[in-house]
């Protein structure tokens, strides 16, 4: 039976309508409880106490001899893509499988039985990406300060880098996922999917500066390269956080970066050991790159406070 009810305007573009009576009597709605509407394909809307069940997302991946890095690399784009349940058959899997759980957050082993490893994703309620975001940054942050421990002091702290960068990717790979499958506009997905790579491309080029710096270490010129660089990136995402078009810190921490490159350069010229001016020169050259990745987060940052416009 058809029961009419006209629709009401409360507030300036808010739009009501009552519930009949006697269905709220029977299913024994009260005060505060959630219903849920679904639009259908004919454009009615559908009308339930339940919320609507997502479908399960499943992939299955055939590991073949040899293909690790391959099955590996399809695991991410499966997991990035939003799969609930990825199945890994083959007879080599249980050390692909091990390697996925340490580096996909909320990936656990549900299932083994014969050649066959099934590969669940816990659902995250509500993820925060610009928490997230915001723990990958600081993650990166903690490594910068390694890095300067470093050179400055020749400390060993490539084992605890590589941990933290380990991080980082997982955090953008969860980033990624939540990207995919959450509900964002489509110009919020991109400028905060730039500013989670960038970040995690930072925490890459600062892994290469402890591994490939370790024998000319400590290193005054590396030292104070990094200390700038590191100024630069906060304030990058600084300004990316706060929502602003405000990039004037960022940009005198840039040139104060780019100023400190100069002298460096001018000190390298002096530089006896041919093998020692080389490897300070590639390495500089990755601390710039940290630069031009900071600079992608701050612009990300101002694109995104212009995307929320109306």
């Amino acid at each position: 039976m058809e029961v009419p009810r006209k629709i009401q305007l409360t507030g300036r573009n808010t739009f009501i309508v009552s519930l009949p009576h006697a269905w709220v009597s029977q299913r024994g709605v009260s005060k505060g409880d959630a219903l849920y509407f679904t639009q259908n394909s004919d454009g009615t809307l559908s009308l339930s106490l339940k919320q609507a069940g997502k479908a399960q997302k499943n992939c299955v991946l055939d590991v073949s001899e040899g293909a690790g890095e391959a099955t590996m690399r399809n695991i991410v784009s499966a997991y990035v893509s939003g799969a609930d349940r990825i199945t890994l058959r083959g007879r080599d899997n249980a050390t692909i499988a091990e390697e996925a759980r340490r580096l996909l957050s909320g990936v656990e082993i549900t299932e083994e039985h014969g050649d066959e490893i099934v590969l669940r994703v816990l659902p995250f309620e509500k993820l925060d990406i610009s928490g997230v975001i915001s723990r990958a940054f600081n993650v990166t942050n903690s490594m910068f300060g390694l890095a300067i421990d470093a050179c400055r002091n020749g400390t060993d702290v490539l084992t605890e880098v590589g941990r933290k960068e380990d991080d980082v990717d997982r955090l953008y790979l969860l980033v990624l996922r939540d990207l995919c499958i959450g509900n964002y506009s489509g110009k919020e997905s991109v400028f905060k999917a730039i500013a989670a790579k960038s970040v995690e491309k930072v925490s890459d080029h600062l892994e290469d500066i402890c591994r490939c710096g370790k024998d000319i270490m400590p290193n005054t010129h590396l030292c104070t390269l990094l200390e700038k660089a590191s100024a630069a990136y906060a304030a990058a995402y600084k300004s990316f956080s706060s929502g602003t078009q405000e990039a004037a810190t960022y940009e005198k921490a840039a040139r104060e970066y780019l100023a400190q490159l100069e002298l460096v350069e001018t000190a390298l010229k002096k530089e006896k050991s041919p093998a020692r001016m080389l490897a300070m020169r590639s390495l500089a050259e990755k601390c710039t790159k940290v630069l031009r990745y900071s600079n992608d987060i701050m612009e990300s940052g101002n694109d995104l406070a212009f995307a929320h416009m109306e």
